[in-house]
């Protein structure tokens, strides 16, 4: 699988630095929808620079990002292993919430052995972000093996 630390330095420092732009971009669109719910957004325009419009249109992409799970620093468990990835938080934090996680239940695939429903929130991500290198074999067998006891 493509671990991150298996490349140059020059491409995990790469990686690390587009992961951490998608996730501050999660937390800025996490923190206006926030922001919406204490100020209106003529006064979101101002503190930012932005037009009311412009607020206006951010706030709609906003409304689509889901909200931090409680008791957990992500929306979701694929979002918790590019913090981990990008070095925001330590194995044992990812590990702990990866374990804890209230997953959904996977849909059932059709006759084709397609998923027509979102495996969003279910431990295929875990799965997918092992196949991607965000994490590590270890990580997966230690949380995958939480599961198998």
């Amino acid at each position: 699988m493509g671990q991150i630390t298996d490349r140059p330095v020059e491409l995990q420092e790469l990686k690390r630095l587009g992961l951490r732009r998608q996730l501050n971009e999660l937390d800025y669109k996490r923190a206006l929808k926030a922001a919406s719910a204490v100020a209106t957004q003529a006064t979101i325009g101002k503190v930012l620079g932005m037009s009311q419009p412009a607020v206006h249109s951010s706030l709609k992409t906003a409304a689509t990002v889901d909200d931090v799970v409680a008791d957990f620093g992500s929306g979701s468990p694929t979002e918790a292993c590019k913090r981990y990835a990008a070095g925001l938080i330590g194995r044992d934090e990812l590990v702990r919430q990866l374990k804890a996680w209230p997953y959904k239940m996977m849909p059932e695939p059709n006759e084709h052995g397609e998923y027509e429903e979102s495996t969003d929130g279910t431990f295929n991500e875990v799965i997918v972000a092992s196949y991607l290198g965000l994490i590590d074999d270890s990580i997966y067998s230690e949380v995958s093996n939480h599961f198998t006891k």
